[in-house]
């Protein structure tokens, strides 16, 4: 009964995002860090350790320089949706149409318990589950920006399951 509820997670680095989201960060901001290419290296090393890492980072950045701007807060929410789209068995995440298609080892079990325990009726009622894929079907096609902060709430909401599952 166990095998039922449990989640095998996947390397980060395997992780697919296929939403075309190139944040450019301004020259102010980038002259306002100490060591831009560093930092970003440092993000991107804490999001492939794991999410407590990534959420270190993140306190870490606004606590030295403050709120970061939009282009950087769209390269961490990708970063964040990366790594629990890793922790939850997706490996590719593309758009279709009105559609998110999420490619995942999940087992119908567990997407079902993920579901319960979503907080969110909007993302609970978009989801469905074909045995392979998550499928979101949104109202309307939404630019890439505003899709990346969709699917940022929405695996956040899918994330709270964590802690009820047995991973391997």
């Amino acid at each position: 009964e166990v095998d039922h509820f449990r989640l095998k997670p996947i390397p980060y680095k395997d992780v697919q995002l296929d939403i075309n989201i190139s944040p450019h960060l301004s020259s102010e901001y980038i002259s306002y860090l100490e060591n831009p290419v560093e930092l970003l290296n440092e993000a991107a090393k804490a999001a492939e350790q794991d999410i407590w890492n990534l959420m270190q980072f993140t306190e870490d950045l606004r606590r030295q320089y403050g709120k970061e701007p939009r282009d950087m807060e769209l390269l961490l929410k990708k970063l964040y949706v990366r790594r629990m789209a890793a922790d939850l068995g997706i490996s590719r995440i593309y758009p279709s149409g009105k559609m998110i298609i999420m490619k995942t080892n999940m087992n119908r079990k567990v997407f079902r318990l993920m579901e319960e325990t979503m907080a969110s009726e909007t993302h609970r009622n978009s989801l469905s589950f074909t045995g392979k894929e998550i499928k979101a079907e949104l109202l309307v096609n939404l630019p890439d920006t505003l899709l990346l902060n969709w699917l940022f709430h929405c695996l956040a909401d899918c994330y709270a399951i964590m802690p009820a599952l047995v991973r391997y």
